[in-house]
């Protein structure tokens, strides 16, 4: 039996591999979200504009419950209850998307009003607000049932919400800076680049939820 106990060596190779299978799936959810957003508005151009805005709303839920499926893959060896982890996701998913909509209108209101220009300072600063702000939701969102099933301290959880507000800040701007012309490639590579950034770091902060030594 003592050959069968798990020795530090084997404890950190299970820590590497969660740490891969979290950005593997943050990659494949990012992908398979925007996938969907690149079809719906290239097809909503064809749909009347009140239906517009409502397809763009509901994309939000789309993608929450995408990334909520996703993630919970990964952990539901350590999140019990499906539907708390689910239904917590995908609002602040949903809270997210709409903060973004609305940036973004902001952003094109500024580009088209100001006869000057908008420097590019301008757009970092709001991009990076609006990742920090997206990250937070998201990351206080998770906490709660990190919190309610793996009995992660309040010092975790703090953790866990800075390492989302900083990964999606840094993902969200790296990812509109790779979006281009917003074709459907552009879309995709912005997905990969978004995962891949966010599912690297909040990966080295759910190790340290899970209580998974990283040496």
């Amino acid at each position: 039996m003592q050959g069968m106990r798990p020795t530090p060596r084997n404890v950190r190779r299970y820590a590497f591999i969660l740490w891969e299978r979290w950005i593997v799936v943050n990659v494949v959810a990012e992908i398979l979200s925007f996938t969907i957003i690149s079809i719906v508005i290239h097809s909503i151009k064809f749909v009347e504009d009140g239906n517009s805005n409502n397809i763009l709303v509901l994309l939000g839920l789309i993608r929450g419950v995408i990334l909520g499926v996703a993630r919970y893959w990964v952990l539901r060896r350590y999140i019990r209850n499906f539907i708390f982890w689910l239904v917590g996701t995908t609002i602040a998913a949903f809270l997210g998307w709409i903060l973004l909509l609305l940036l973004s209108t902001v952003i094109v209101l500024e580009v088209v009003l100001n006869t000057e220009g908008v420097g590019t300072l301008f757009i970092f600063l709001k991009l990076f607000w609006l990742g920090i702000s997206m990250g937070v939701l998201m990351g206080f969102a998770q906490g709660l049932a990190m919190i309610k099933y793996l009995q992660a301290s309040i010092q975790q959880i703090a953790w866990w919400i800075n390492a989302n507000a900083f990964a999606s800040a840094v993902g969200v701007w790296l990812g509109f800076m790779s979006l281009g012309t917003g074709t459907f490639f552009n879309l995709v590579m912005t997905g990969v680049i978004m995962g891949i950034t966010y599912g690297g770091i909040t990966g080295v902060a759910l190790i340290y939820v899970l209580r998974l030594p990283l040496r």
